[in-house]
């Protein structure tokens, strides 16, 4: 312990002698570890933490080649199964326990709530089937999720809106929930 304590009183005394290079050191060491935790944030982020639905480890994607399904910007790059093959997948590969389908890229869709007389207002859509929420063991914060009855000839339409443009956009108003909408002019509801 002694050691210790004038090894403390020898390096504080040579800092007082040397103040510029003193508080260079510590500037360095600052930076160093304010970077190296920065990396380590957007490592845990991106690398290692679980992605927020129920039993991560058993998600696949599956494609027709093996780099099908990265988003890479490119316009006509996707290659994706088309909607009926799905359906045939689905009902008829028992390695999988469930099968659900997305639309390969997002679209824009008009969307005006009925009966108001604002413009129809643009927002980002994707299509999937209705066991897509159940799948992932994700719910709705208020209202419901799709369901497979949804996905059935001469069903209703319906839609999910995402909490983020239900706060943002509708200022989290709880009459949007279950709302009659027209998305490219098709009633629906939220």
């Amino acid at each position: 312990m002694n050691a210790l304590m004038h090894d403390v009183r020898f390096a504080l005394r040579q800092m007082r002698k040397s103040p510029v290079l003193s508080l260079t050191i510590v500037l360095v060491l600052a930076l160093g570890i304010g970077a190296n935790t920065a990396v380590f944030t957007l490592v845990h982020a991106v690398l290692l933490k679980s992605l927020p639905v129920t039993r991560p480890e058993q998600l696949f994607r599956v494609g027709d080649s093996e780099q099908c399904c990265v988003n890479d910007g490119l316009e006509g790059s996707w290659s994706l199964f088309p909607y009926d093959l799905y359906k045939h997948l689905r009902d008829n590969t028992p390695a999988f326990e469930q099968l659900a389908a997305f639309q390969a890229g997002r679209e824009s869709v008009g969307v005006r709530r009925i009966n108001s007389a604002g413009a129809a207002e643009s927002r980002t859509s994707e299509f999937v089937s209705g066991n897509y929420f159940q799948m992932f063991g994700i719910g709705a914060y208020a209202g419901r999720v799709f369901t497979a009855d949804d996905d059935r000839p001469g069903g209703p339409p319906v839609a999910v809106m995402s909490y983020r443009a239900w706060k943002e956009k509708y200022g989290g108003d709880p009459a949007m929930v279950g709302a009659a909408v027209a998305i490219n002019g098709h009633p629906s509801l939220w």
